[in-house]
């Protein structure tokens, strides 16, 4: 059985960092970013998506070097989709199509079915995708049998209609929710993010863990209503670009594993720390067990209680 499934976009991206260097036709998106964060925990994951067709042994042959599942993966006739990753701070970065690229549309379309083995996952991750694509994976997750752990992430960048998030009833068919605080800000714009927190974990018995860049991040707990800080690790930081998607698979696999609350946010913290340590999803460090449990001792650590 495999132990986690992600769902969601491939990307070809040309990086632009801060300095100006640009690093071009890097494999990414969220879909590959967050399994390669869960497959820092987890022994089996699996990777449901597309690419464009000229790309797909290329594509394919890559992911599974890296020990990833890739029967989920199909092709798309065009490129797929193919992003200029624009950094224009340390944290502040936006997504540009190419001209050449396939729309989200398509990626979506594309993907179909899942292949009859994914089905029976522990766990399932909703990468960042077109926000009908999301909702609709959430209700077919939902329905499956025995209701799975189900986390979700989303997209705010302007070529997505946000408008579609507004109504936050879709996370009935959710475990986690873990949007940035970012993607909180321009969809749901709340006065007081603690309340909002406590307020949607409780509406819909989820769990939400906001992403807050170099400050870590602020989980509440669906049955308690208790809210927790988890602090970044001080990573040598390469390329943020998948940080959130890594913490997004990190945090899965701690959920699939039975781990509490705040120890899943702490292990998918550990996984982005890799994550920022390497440019490309796939040039992320495969970590020493006991190098890994040290950074999530660190974190443990400094975890404390919020208001």
């Amino acid at each position: 059985m495999m132990d986690v499934v992600t769902i969601g976009w491939l990307t070809m991206d040309d990086i632009v960092l801060t300095d100006h260097r640009c690093r071009p036709n890097v494999l990414g998106g969220g879909a590959l970013y967050s399994a390669i964060g869960a497959s820092i925990w987890a022994a089996t994951v699996g990777v449901h998506s597309v690419t464009g067709r000229p790309f797909l042994d290329r594509v394919r042959d890559a992911i599974k070097r890296r020990g990833l599942d890739t029967e989920g993966i199909g092709a798309i006739a065009g490129n797929g989709l193919q992003l200029w990753l624009l950094h224009e701070t340390a944290a502040d970065k936006q997504q540009v199509p190419k001209l050449t690229s396939s729309s989200a549309d398509e990626m979506d379309r594309g993907r179909g079915p899942m292949p009859a083995a994914y089905a029976e996952a522990r766990g399932f991750h909703i990468a960042p995708q077109s926000p009908a694509g999301s909702i609709e994976n959430a209700r077919r997750l939902g329905a499956l049998p025995g209701k799975p752990i189900v986390t979700l992430d989303l997209l705010s960048d302007e070529f997505i209609d946000r408008r579609l998030y507004a109504d936050p009833g879709f996370l009935a068919n959710v475990t986690a929710f873990l949007p940035s605080e970012a993607e909180v800000a321009r969809i749901w714009k709340p006065t007081d993010l603690h309340a909002w927190l406590r307020a949607l974990a409780s509406a819909h018995a989820c769990h939400v863990g906001v992403k807050l860049g170099e400050q870590g991040s602020i989980v509440c707990d669906a049955r308690s209503g208790a809210l927790t800080r988890v602090p970044a690790f001080p990573a040598q930081v390469i390329d943020t670009t998948g940080a959130g998607d890594g913490y997004c698979g990190g945090f899965l696999a701690g959920l699939v594993a039975g781990r509490p609350l705040a120890e899943c946010a702490a292990m998918g913290t550990v996984s982005a720390s890799y994550v920022i340590e390497a440019c490309g999803a796939l040039e992320t460090e495969r970590p020493d067990p006991v190098e890994r449990d040290g950074r999530l001792r660190a974190v443990l650590d400094g975890i404390s209680t919020a208001a």
